[in-house]
């Protein structure tokens, strides 16, 4: 990229198509914070821990940053994260999500890389584009969560907030430790659904049906438990008419 040029005009910000306004915006952004950088050729690059006057890494200093953060997660925070039965991606997904430091409208907005003209949600709903709105409040993807619901059997109304939500929907079944396991990885699999389709919505225009996002759930959270458990032995038929019972195999 540098050597593309990475000034205003350079060969490095010239794309395939035309940017949408939010887009650029964006890289207005990042043309503003790399102006102040400068490079030097012939020199290797090296990391530099800015978190200590040495620049080097210590745990010492790690840990003086997160517990001076004011960053307070809920005791229930550890149940959700760094699942066996998911991949590593989608648990850094939700790690970044109870951080609240997923890229959402208004967390770029809050960072200065969106104006506010373009903080409304993805699915065209015309509310702002925040984390709780997104996953758990917004019209499109709660009938999302309905499908889900009724796939399960279950009727009730979920809570709009994340530590709510997260602590309603994990507690649907028994007090089982498998009901739990089963119910935590298809929460996890329906929020990155939502993801990803929130991110098609946006950078390629792609719509789907709320039909077909409630499929993905099912079919991803088959293929996770059933490469992670042993017992897990059901067909996906089996599986995606009967979830409870998928449950009690997951020993």
């Amino acid at each position: 990229m540098f050597a593309a040029g990475w000034g205003v005009g350079g060969e490095a910000w010239k794309w395939r198509r035309r940017l949408f306004a939010w887009e650029e915006e964006l890289v207005a952004g990042y043309i503003a914070r790399l102006s102040n950088v400068s490079l030097q050729t012939g020199v290797p690059d090296s990391w530099v821990w800015q978190l200590h006057n040495s620049g080097c890494y210590s745990v010492k200093s790690a840990y003086s940053y997160l517990t001076a953060s004011e960053v307070r997660l809920n005791e229930n925070f550890d149940k959700f994260l760094w699942l066996r039965s998911v991949p590593l991606k989608v648990n850094i997904f939700v790690w970044r999500l109870f951080l609240d430091r997923l890229p959402t409208k208004s967390n770029l907005l809050r960072r200065g890389s969106l104006g506010a003209e373009n903080v409304y949600c993805s699915t065209m709903c015309g509310t702002t584009e925040d984390l709780n709105h997104l996953f758990f409040q917004c019209d499109v993807y709660s009938r999302l969560w309905l499908m889900i619901l009724q796939w399960l059997g279950v009727f009730t109304a979920l809570q709009g907030e994340l530590n709510a939500h997260s602590i309603q929907f994990s507690g649907l079944g028994s007090n089982q430790k498998t009901s739990f396991i089963g119910l935590t990885v298809i929460w996890v699999a329906t929020l990155y659904v939502i993801w990803r389709d929130r991110n098609n919505r946006l950078f390629k225009s792609v719509l789907e049906p709320i039909e077909k996002l409630a499929e993905k759930v099912k079919l991803q959270t088959f293929w996770w438990l059933k490469s992670r458990y042993i017992s897990f032995d059901f067909d996906y038929s089996v599986w995606r008419q009967q979830p409870w019972l998928g449950f009690q195999a997951i020993l």
